[in-house]
Order: structure tokens, then C-alpha cells, then sequence
């Protein structure tokens, strides 16, 4: 029985949405927990459709997360947008997913969707398969020392004196609020530190098409989910900030397995080894994605594809 249907889902004192695609309703539930702080995942679905194929093998979820797409929220209800609650939405969709398909979920969170959903792994064990955490967002305050680094150095090699005046007007980090954020950020994927062979034009181009295109969005969707982006940046970017699961996170009762990109200048490698080192689990993995940067999901499709296959094959 093919499974493709968009739902309102009520988690977390608030209507949050969902669309669910399979192909056979006895496929293991597969969560996918966005990147961000704010993109949404729903607009997504036909690209992971057709780039992964995963409906042929699990009962996917595309869940657009509070504050996201088309859960976004208005600005006068920014407050809601709070780290530890997007942990208790997740542990609140476990549990609704748990409910209506029975058996253990496999979580597929992307950067800091990969933080929540081990955050919420913590709390809810009994209800993971296992977790495929791909480019996690593990040590922050190292991380953006790492980017700018990357960055300003890059510029100054290559001459850009438009990227060394910007980089040196936000200054060294913790850039704590979104403009400085997005700064940052927007040089990083230009040299190729976010999307290999993409840069930050081609990146933002590539979701607000997505979006247009998406059967799920009407214009006003599109238009709160392109708002929610900076809203959940201006909420989620001062928090997270302090972010370190290596000295908070010593251990996680399941299955977890690490997709790094060998070219992620977001969520380098550095942090990855040294948590999957630290870390006390049923079983670790570190898989390393070597052309790719922090989206091997993208960069390397057929890759990443037989990776999730193997996770749901070595824990049915």
C-alpha cells in the first residue's frame, strides 16, 4: 500500500507538520530531522525521493519542526522557538510515530537536527532503532572558531577584499546574533565549506525554489517558511551557541553511526572524531564522506543511500 500524505500533527502545545511517503507500511519508520537553525524539510521530499529513493525501503517522515516551513511561526511568538523545546518535540514525535506504526524509529538528523534527535535518543532510548547522525553539530564555540578561520583565511588568500571587510566587521566569535551568523555562514558555503560545488547563491536559489515548486506550500506558506528562517536564526543562534556534546553527552544507549563530509567547514570533522572517540554507545560508526562537505546527502547521493540501507539492515 503506497503511503503519501501531508498532516497536521498536535506536539508541543502547537500544530506541527508532517508528510509521510512509503511504499509498503511494513517499512521501519525513518525520521528526518532538517538542518538549521530554521530550514524546513518538507519541500525536500521529492529531491530525497528521487536523489535517495528511501520510500522503497522505509515509511519516511519529513516533519517541518517548530518554527520551520509550514510550522513556522509568526515573529511575536518567537519566544516558543527554544532549544529544549524542539528536544521535547522530538521526543514527542518518537512517541506519536511509536503510536501509529509500532516498532523503534531510525532517526536521520542533518547538523543540529542531528543534535536534537540524539538529545531526544538520550531521554527516549526505547524508542530508536538507531540514530544516522550526519554532520552533527557536536562542539560549536570549536566549530566557529574553525569556520571563520577557514574563511577569513581563504579571503585573504584569494584577494576578496569585500569578504575580508565584512569577516573583520563581525569579528572573531561567538557571533551571536543571525546577521553575523548568516555572514559567516554565507562565505563558508562560498568556498565551499557547506555544499560541495555550491556556493551560497546556488544553495539559497535551491530552497526558495524548492519551496515554489512544492505542492505542500501555498504562497503564504512560502512566505512563512522564508520569515521563519531568520526568526529561528534571531531565537536558536545565541543558545546554541554554547553547544558541546562531548562534555555533555558521554553516552547514548543506541546505535549510532556518524556521516561526516571530509570538506565540512561548518561541523568539521575534528569534533566529530573526537566525540565518536569519547562517546559510549551500543555500537559507532564514523563513516567519512570524502567529497563531500556538510551535506553528503546531496554531494554524495548513491553513497549516503547504501549507508542508511546498511544502518536498517544491521539493526532490524
Amino acid at each position: 500500500m503506497i503511503i503519501d500524505s501531508l498532516e497536521p500533527v498536535r506536539i508541543g502545545g502547537m500544530t506541527q507538520w508532517i508528510r509521510i511517503r512509503g511504499t509498503d507500511r511494513a517499512n521501519p519508520v525513518l525520521l528526518l530531522m532538517q538542518q538549521g537553525p530554521g530550514l524546513p524539510i518538507i519541500n525536500e521530499a521529492r529531491i530525497f525521493g528521487r536523489l535517495l529513493g528511501l520510500e522503497k525501503d522505509f515509511t519516511v517522515v519529513y516533519w517541518d519542526q517548530r518554527g520551520t516551513g509550514r510550522s513556522a511561526l509568526p515573529s511575536r511568538r518567537s519566544a516558543e522557538i527554544r532549544a529544549a523545546a524542539m528536544v521535547d518535540d522530538a521526543v514527542d514525535m518518537l512517541e506519536l510515530l511509536h503510536t501509529r506504526f509500532g516498532g523503534k524509529i531510525f532517526v536521520a538528523g542533518f547538523s543540529f537536527g542531528a543534535t536534537f534527535g540524539a538529545q531526544a535518543a538520550v531521554r527516549r532510548p526505547d524508542l530508536v532503532a538507531a540514530l544516522v547522525a550526519t554532520a552533527m553539530d557536536i562542539d560549536v564555540p570549536a566549530a566557529e572558531r574553525h569556520m571563520y578561520d577557514f574563511v577569513l583565511r581563504t579571503a585573504r588568500q584569494r584577494g576578496n577584499n569585500r569578504a575580508i571587510r565584512q569577516l573583520e566587521k563581525i569579528g572573531p566569535p561567538p557571533h551571536l546574533t543571525a546577521k553575523r551568523f548568516s555572514t559567516r555562514a554565507r562565505w563558508a558555503a562560498n568556498y565551499g565549506g557547506v555544499s560541495a560545488g555550491k556556493k551560497h547563491a546556488d544553495i539559497l536559489r535551491g530552497v526558495v525554489g524548492s519551496l515554489i515548486r512544492s505542492p505542500d506550500y501555498s504562497v503564504g506558506d512560502v512566505v512563512r517558511a522564508l520569515r521563519g528562517i531568520s526568526t529561528s536564526q534571531a531565537a536558536l543562534v545565541p543558545v546554541l551557541a554554547t553547544t558541546d556534546l562531548v562534555s555533555t553527552m558521554p553516552s547514548l544507549d543506541v546505535p549510532i553511526v556518524f556521516a561526516q563530509g571530509r570538506l565540512d567547514q561548518v561541523a568539521p570533522g575534528v569534533a566529530t572524531q573526537r566525540f565518536y572517540d569519547s562517546l559510549k554507545a551500543p555500537s559507532k560508526q564514523l563513516v567519512w564522506f570524502e567529497k563531500s562537505a556538510h551535506t553528503p546527502q546531496f554531494d554524495e547521493p548513491a553513497a549516503f543511500r547504501r549507508l542508511l540501507l546498511d544502518v536498517k539492515d544491521a539493526n532490524a
